[in-house]
Order: structure tokens, then sequence, then C-alpha cells
């Protein structure tokens, strides 16, 4: 019987009753309110010179949102952001954006308190997801800004 539902269930849970379900269990959060939002205002720790978005998450947040749930994701990336290729942008999320963002955060990390990364599990570290994404399948998702400017860490 249990296994009847679970093929029932499967075989008619598209992707809406899937976001609905996962909606509806959690609260009004501010991460519930920007997962469902129709536009997720964002930036980039890294992008690589042929298009390959690099970000780093403590909470995943905003690697969720950006892979999956808001119906656009608009992404403002000053040129500071971009490297050369993804081992370049995964090397500058890793060792420039994180630290700064673990200073900017009070994480209790040994980056915070040294700016260079130490590859650490702390308790408190802000590098818990990576998230590379080099494609879309949803056409126009994902509107990415370039300002010929610093901005942000």
């Amino acid at each position: 019987m249990c296994s009847d539902l679970l093929e029932y269930s499967s075989s008619i849970l598209n992707s809406y009753h899937r976001r609905s379900i996962y909606r509806d269990f959690f609260t009004n959060s501010a991460e519930t309110l920007a997962f469902n939002a129709d536009y997720f205002l964002t930036s980039c720790n890294a992008v690589s010179e042929d298009g390959i978005l690099v970000n780093i998450d403590g909470r995943s947040n905003r690697v969720s949102s950006i892979a999956y749930g808001p119906k656009h994701v608009l992404m403002i990336v000053g040129m500071n952001k971009i490297a050369r290729d993804l081992d370049a942008a995964l090397s500058r999320a890793k060792n420039e954006a994180a630290p700064l963002n673990a200073v900017r955060l009070s994480a209790d990390t040994p980056c915070a308190k040294t700016g260079v990364c130490f590859d650490c599990k702390a308790p408190g570290t802000i590098c818990c997801q990576y998230l590379v994404t080099r494609y879309s399948r949803q056409t126009g998702r994902m509107i990415l800004i370039l300002v010929n400017d610093y901005l942000g860490l």
C-alpha cells in the first residue's frame, strides 16, 4: 500500500506541486519570501570570463534562490568579480570574497581573524555551500548586469 501511494504521488507531483509543498512547509521568513519572489536581486562572488557564476554561502538561502525558486534572478556584478576561468573564479570566491564576508558577518572563523582562507570547517564557517552555475535551462530566468566599476566584495 505504501509503495503504491509513493508511486502514485511521485507520478502526480509535478514541479509546481513539489514547490507548493515546500513553500507551505516553511514559514514566511525572509529566506522563504526571497525563494518565492518574482525577482531575486543578488550578486556573485565571482564570474569567469566565459560566464560561469561562482557563489559561496553559509546558510544556503542565497545559493538556493539562485539555483531554484524565484521566477527571475537579477545579478548586479562589478568588474572586480571577473576572473580568467573557473579555477580563478573559485579562488576569488574562496580567498578574496569569503574572508571579507566573514569579517563583515563577524564570523568566528580563522579567515575572519586573519583575512586568509584556512579551508576551515569551523562551526561558524560561511563556506558551507558552493554553487557553480554554468547554464540555465530556463531562458531569461537569470539576468546578469555587468557594471564597469568596483562593486561589493
